[in-house]
């Protein structure tokens, strides 16, 4: 059997020895596989990445998209969509910028940026619109559909005392 990471885990050594190298990394990959299982994911994850060989290191640029599917936050109307999230990270041997990854043992480890940058996506909290009415708290109504007359007044008990409490003028 075929290793399935295998596209994700780069010789860097061999790319390093030619500046101005490119190579394309352009798959699909399983969630299960690099552990990225999440219950908004919908099917594989989409790996569109070009590695360039630098001086001091490789630049990874490219996309990973990743299909999602979820409920309104406000109404439960079911919502789906690709995400498509913008991947630009250096990797060097030697960290010599703060911000660059570590090249470990001579090898280019994509799994974790994949990993990382299909799943910070789905955790969040998503409308069907931004002006959604969301479902009426009493009834359950969905108030983007149908109005209805129950009293939604936000009420704080602890301020239940004062109610009618008219003050002393003097």
């Amino acid at each position: 059997m075929a290793d399935a990471l295998r596209p994700l885990r780069v010789n860097a050594v061999e790319l390093l020895r030619q500046p101005g190298a490119i190579r394309e990394i352009d798959l699909e990959i399983a969630p299960a596989s690099i552990d990225a299982e999440h219950e908004r994911l919908v099917g594989d994850i989409g790996v569109d990445l070009r590695l360039e060989a630098l001086n001091d290191g490789i630049r990874v640029t490219g996309a990973v998209a990743a299909e999602w599917a979820t409920e309104c936050r406000r109404c439960l109307t079911p919502l789906g969509a690709v995400a498509r999230v913008t991947v630009d990270e250096l990797y060097q041997v030697e960290q010599l910028d703060e911000d660059a990854y570590l090249i470990e043992d001579g090898q280019l480890d994509l799994v974790p940026l994949v990993r990382e940058t299909a799943l910070i996506e789905l955790d969040l909290e998503r409308q069907c619109r931004e002006d959604c009415a969301g479902l009426c708290p009493v009834c359950g109504v969905d108030r983007n559909v149908t109005s209805c007359d129950c009293d939604t007044t936000v009420r704080d008990d602890r301020w239940a005392a004062l109610e009618g409490f008219v003050p002393d003028e003097d």
